[in-house]
């Protein structure tokens, strides 16, 4: 689910990357982020907020086209089709040639969380992108940013871009105390972590009582994005029951509760 923004957006060129990985750290106990770097990545057309790319899995005992490009990759798509997971970029710098991911960790469930776990610095990270991004309205000075911890990487680009003269109202489902981060922004921002404490991930409703407990301004412009239900359940509250202009709500699934992700 993928509801425009008002503000134009182009859409960047979409290419295939094939990158080495040159850091892992963690984040959080069950959050870690993947650097890749390097010369590959010159001309990639980052744009911050909520920009994403398609990753690419391929079995081990595939043997790639050299060099591999779109078109290369999808010509033996007959015979090897990768298995794909969409990821929000965490961060790029194009100075130092380098993109952030940032991945949940759910133990060994999860095909881009169990990758995560067990790379290493010198793999290569193979991604199909970007996609278009968000852009933040410039006439808007109040912002609702909320979703549970997928959607942590593009909470954390759009604060970075937003101008000083704003307000962010942040709202982020975690598992617990231990899962909460620095999410530093020009913008004046009030945070607030919902722990889970025990309760499903997905199934609850912490998110959707923290909205309706806000206090956002009439012209709040919302960036939501997380587990459908839960999405889902915002955008009928902030458009119903608040009047939001529908173009003033961007809601985006990440993720279904009883369905196998990331």
């Amino acid at each position: 689910m993928n509801v425009q923004s008002r503000v134009p957006v182009r859409r960047p060129p979409v290419a295939l990357w094939r990158v080495p990985v040159a850091r892992v750290e963690p984040v959080t106990p069950r959050m870690t982020r993947v650097t890749v770097a390097g010369a590959e990545l010159a001309g990639f057309p980052g744009a911050g907020t909520d920009q994403n790319v398609m990753l690419y899995f391929y079995p081990d005992d595939v043997t790639l086209p050299d060099p591999l490009t779109l078109e290369s990759a999808r010509a033996m798509w007959s015979r090897a089709r990768p298995q794909t997971r969409t990821y929000t970029v965490r961060r790029h710098d194009p100075a130092a040639g380098e993109v952030d991911f940032d991945f949940v960790l759910h133990g060994a469930h999860g095909l881009a969380s169990a990758w995560a776990q067990r790379v290493r610095p010198g793999d290569p990270l193979i991604f199909v992108g970007p996609s278009p991004a968000y852009r933040p309205a410039p006439e808007v000075h109040s912002y609702l940013l909320a979703g549970d911890e997928t959607a942590l990487p593009a909470i954390a680009a759009i604060l970075r871009v937003l101008p000083a003269s704003a307000r962010a109202r942040v709202l982020v489902e975690v598992a617990d105390a231990a899962e909460e981060q620095p999410l530093p922004s020009p913008a004046a921002t009030e945070i607030t972590w919902l722990h889970r404490d025990g309760l499903p991930a997905g199934g609850n409703d912490l998110l959707d009582r923290a909205v309706r407990g806000a206090d956002l301004p009439a012209e709040t412009e919302a960036w939501v994005a997380g587990e459908r239900t839960a999405v889902l359940a915002v955008r009928r509250h902030l458009l119903d029951e608040r009047g939001f202009a529908r173009h003033r709500v961007r809601p985006t699934t990440y993720w279904r509760h009883g369905q196998s992700g990331n």
